[in-house]
């Protein structure tokens, strides 16, 4: 294998990764999708943290929820987000 080769695979590796997570990111921010991503959250009665008005900042993909979830602990996740969302992290931090 040649440097280029691996150079190319791991551009197009990161590259497909950043558009995930950008997507996941503006997908999160938006209203229509809040069943999916905070079902706990609406059956509690919570305060969403969304801007039910149009703006342009609910286009912009952030990453600020990456160091935040690698911060909590296994028991706030599990007590808060649910099962599904452990195991995604415990994946994450194993790959």
């Amino acid at each position: 294998m040649n440097a280029g080769s691996l150079a190319a695979s791991a551009g197009i590796n990161i590259g497909l990764a950043l558009v995930v997570l950008s997507l996941f990111s503006v997908l999160k921010k938006q209203p229509c999708n809040a069943p999916v991503y905070f079902p706990r959250r609406i059956a509690v009665g919570d305060d969403l943290p969304l801007e039910r008005r149009f703006s342009l900042r609910r286009l912009r993909p952030t990453i600020s929820w990456i160091s935040r979830a690698f911060r909590l602990s296994e028991d706030d996740v599990l007590r808060h987000n649910g099962l599904d969302a452990l195991v995604v992290l415990r994946l994450f931090k194993f790959g």
